[in-house]
This record gives C-alpha cells, structure tokens and sequence, in this order.
C-alpha cells in the first residue's frame, strides 16, 4: 500500500513539474521549455537530433549557425548580408559576381590609383600589381567577325597571356583586340597618345650596348611626326621592271608632253591635290618613281639611237662635201 500511494505521489509530482516546462494545448503547437509556444514546434533551448532532419519549407537562424562537417546546397544560396571564411575555402566550378564589386581586403592599398591591376602568379596566389594599369576591353568598339565558315560572330574578350618576360594576347577571331597607351578608345592594332603640352616622344625604341653610358637609338618618332631610323626595308609584291619588256607600251614624247601641258603632272603618278589630301605609300611610291626612272632610260636610249643616226649621217655629209670640194679644185 505504502509503494502504491509512493508511486502515484511521485508521478503527480513528475507530472506537475513538465507540466511547468512542457504542454500540448488544443492549438496544436507544442512547445519544450516554453507553456505558450507559439508555432507547431518551439524549443526555448539547446535542441539535438541524432539522425537526419528533413526541412520541406524554409529554415530560419536568426543567430549563428554551426556546421562542423560538409555544408550541401543542391540549389540556389542566396546570402543578403556578410559572407565571412576564416579558413580556407575553395571552389570548384565558374565563380560568376553578377552584381557590386569582388574586394580583397588583403591587397588594399591608398596609394594606388583606382585602376590598379590584380595579378595572379604561378602557384595561383593573388598579388598586387603596383603600378600596373588595367587591361581594358570593350566589346561594342567592334562590328561583328567572320568565323572560319563565313558567318558573323561576336568577337568574344581577348585572353591575356604570359611567359618568361613576355605579356601578349591572344583572339579566337579577327578584327583582334586593339591596345591603347594614353588611348581609351584606340583604333588601331597599337594606338599612342602623348599628355599634352609635354615635350614626350610618341615611340622611342633604343637599345642597350655594354660598357656605353647612352642607349643606342634605334628608332624614334617626335611629336611633328617625323620618323627617324637608321634603315627602313619595305616589302614589295613587285618590282617595275616590266617596263623593259618589249611590249610595254611606252607613250611617244609627243604624247607625254600634251599630258603634262593638260594634267599638270607625270602619267600614273597622283596629282599634288591627292598627294597633300590622302598622302602617299612608301611602298607605291618607290615603285611608281622606279617605273619613272626606267622610262626616262628608254627615252634616252631612243634619244641616244637618234643621234648616232645623225652622227653618222652628218659624218657621211662632211665627207661627201670633202670629196666635192677636192673635185672643184683647179
């Protein structure tokens, strides 16, 4: 009897203690540590599960969440404020920021300008790179290219490349990535614009010999424009030595001079009008003075044909005249 009524007080005690901390209301919410829960299930506490916890809605930490083994996310992960990693972290797969700016703390520097250059060396470590300027590429300064079957192709941003003190680029497709110096906006292959009102030269190109103080200069271009070097070679696809063919058609100095009398210049050579308005082709140029000069060597080989003909007549008439006047003789 005595173990009975010690049985029943025990369990009324037990009884009225949870139900201090724990209770099912009508509601259907149930709480743990908490009499008024105010969702199905809420915890006021430290909460363990030993197994697998299966979420089919959202998941909600309104403070600091700890995950001491893999982290999964087979979808999206959205983070709307600071993302922290005090260890290392790596990524596998494209890493694409579609929106705000990628810093790195680490290489934060005051004295550099704003279009510093982010390196990446050997090992895949990021460096600074100082003085470096950005390497920038616009893709509507080009029209669309032709891909290897003719079609138009949106030429795609260059890929920037380096090896054992070299630094080029390299392009799937033409018109290729255009490199401007003191240039924004470049129109050409290498495009040079100087600061204004300094006396910088656009190009200067020296070189280096051992034991001399000065660099040898090799090449430079001042701000008038003018080039100067020690020897240019030019390529040509042809040499005007057709103009010794025997069917070339040389024009009659008659006809070469009504011309010069209606045109004011030489056949095949521009006019003094194109010359200041489109300049002139080194290469053409060459070429066209080349073709002047072995016409001019025709000409006086036909001038020269014509006076050993008259020399020779003119000799015949001094000795016929001789003969005559040794026969009048008395």
């Amino acid at each position: 009897m005595k173990a009975l009524l010690f049985t029943l007080l025990l369990f009324g005690v037990t009884s009225h203690y949870f139900s201090q901390t724990n209770t099912i209301p009508t509601s259907g919410n149930v709480g743990i540590g908490t009499t008024a829960p105010t969702t199905k299930l809420q915890v006021n506490g430290s909460a363990r599960i030993d197994s697998m916890l299966v979420v089919k809605d959202s998941i909600v930490v309104n403070k600091t969440a700890t995950i001491k083994s893999d982290l999964k996310v087979v979808g999206n992960s959205i983070l709307k404020n600071n993302l922290k990693v005090s260890g290392e972290t790596t990524l596998v797969g494209t890493t694409i920021i579609k929106e705000g700016d990628f810093k790195v703390k680490s290489l934060g520097d005051s004295t550099l300008a704003e279009d510093g250059i982010l390196l990446i060396n050997a090992n895949g470590k990021v460096k600074n790179g100082g003085e470096l300027k950005s390497l920038v590429y616009s893709q509507s300064v080009y029209p669309p290219c032709k891909d290897d079957a003719g079609g138009n192709i949106s030429p795609g941003s260059p890929i920037w490349l380096n090896g054992p003190n070299k630094l080029y680029t390299s392009h799937h497709c033409t018109p290729d990535v255009k490199v401007g110096i003191g240039q924004n906006d470049p129109d050409s292959k290498l495009h040079i614009t100087t600061a204004l009102n300094k006396n910088t030269h656009p190009l200067i190109i020296d070189k280096r010999i051992q034991g001399t103080p000065t660099p040898y200069k090799l090449m430079e271009l001042d701000n008038n424009g003018l080039l100067y070097a020690r020897e240019i070679k030019v390529n040509l696809d042809a040499w005007p030595d057709y103009v010794f063919d025997a069917n070339y058609p040389l024009m009659p100095l008659s006809e070469l001079q009504t011309f010069i009398q209606k045109n004011n210049h030489l056949p095949n050579v521009p006019s003094a009008c194109e010359m200041e308005e489109q300049g002139i082709n080194v290469a053409k140029s060459n070429v066209m003075l080349m073709e002047k000069v072995e016409e001019l060597t025709l000409y006086l080989l036909q001038m020269k044909e014509q006076l050993d003909t008259q020399k020779q007549l003119l000799q015949q008439q001094q000795e016929l005249i001789l003969q005559l006047q040794q026969q009048v003789k008395p």
